[in-house]
């Protein structure tokens, strides 16, 4: 395979393989008789958000999270969004679930104001997914507008994460309903970049502050040249458009040390730390500091987990 395009930044024909591994459970796959338990589990609040660190690869700090659901079945245990979400998409919920996150990663966000840290808090962000039926639902951008108003959170606090795919349905909506959305005070980011057909060249139109580099391009880098060629023609497009870059599922000292090299801004993944529970996450913030930088002193970076989820739980 070729390696991409610099004017386009698309990575090659891989990423539609990918595609299908990548994107969340068909719907066709749900469980029909976890309908009625959702519908409790939003009655009762058995479902539950964890956090995941985003770490700035140059100063090393934790300057993010991402919101990642969690649903504490009580005959099935903890059951992940892969469980969740084609329930919900197939029963009708979807509304429901997305406004039941939205409400409490506003509520966990305005909590950080209190905390001390070597991130100001001005600074720290939120990042929460929105699928792509949500995100066309009519009174949606008044929805997210009228939450975080009601939390006072600063502009960018809160950050939404669409895939290339939710992009796609939006059609030619898209740069209105985007444009509204930042207008009501939230972050916007582009997720799993490489799993779908989109280009940076056509995502630059758009008022996006971020792309997410799917984790099926960063677990080569440093050992597959294509890779680095891949993660290096997207860096440079992104900031060519005033996008910041995130690697998804950073796991290896050496994964980090390259994307430091190749220009990449942020990361997640367990090399940092898996998702937290609410007080342990806010622990990750107050202390602060996610890895030690490459050639500083050295020195292997840290973990920084606490009580960490098992390495290989889905996201």
């Amino acid at each position: 395979m070729s390696a991409p395009a610099p004017s386009s930044a698309e990575p090659p024909g891989r990423a539609a393989a990918s595609h299908a591994a990548t994107r969340p459970a068909d719907v066709d796959a749900f469980d029909p008789d976890l309908i009625p338990d959702l519908e409790l589990a939003l009655e009762h609040d058995e479902l539950v958000l964890h956090y995941q660190p985003e770490i700035d690869l140059a100063s090393g700090a934790v300057v993010a999270m991402e919101a990642l659901l969690r649903w504490r079945h009580p005959g099935r245990g903890l059951l992940w969004p892969r469980d969740v979400l084609p329930v919900a998409a197939a029963s009708g919920l979807e509304g429901r679930l997305g406004a039941w996150v939205l409400r409490h990663c506003v509520t966990e966000a305005a909590a950080w104001r209190t905390l001390p840290g070597r991130v100001a808090d001005e600074q720290r962000q939120l990042w929460a997914n929105v699928s792509a039926g949500q995100l066309v639902e009519p009174g949606f951008v008044e929805e997210v507008g009228a939450a975080v108003a009601a939390a006072e959170l600063a502009p960018g606090t809160l950050g939404l994460e669409v895939t290339e795919e939710a992009i796609e349905r939006a059609g030619s909506d898209a740069p209105r309903l985007f444009a509204a959305l930042r207008d009501a005070g939230v972050a916007l980011a582009v997720d799993d970049f490489g799993t779908w057909y989109s280009s940076l060249a056509t995502l630059g139109d758009l008022p996006f502050d971020a792309v997410k580099l799917d984790r099926t391009f960063v677990r080569g880098v440093g050992s597959d040249l294509e890779d680095d060629t891949i993660v290096a023609s997207v860096v440079k497009l992104a900031h060519a458009h005033g996008l910041y870059v995130v690697a998804e599922g950073v796991e290896s000292w050496a994964e980090g040390a390259r994307l430091c090299e190749l220009g990449c801004d942020r990361a997640h993944g367990y090399l940092f730390s898996g998702p937290q529970e609410s007080a342990r996450a806010r622990m990750l913030l107050v202390r602060g500091l996610g890895w030690t930088t490459p050639g500083l002193k050295g020195m292997p970076n840290p973990r920084t987990t606490v009580d960490q989820e098992s390495a290989t739980s889905p996201g």
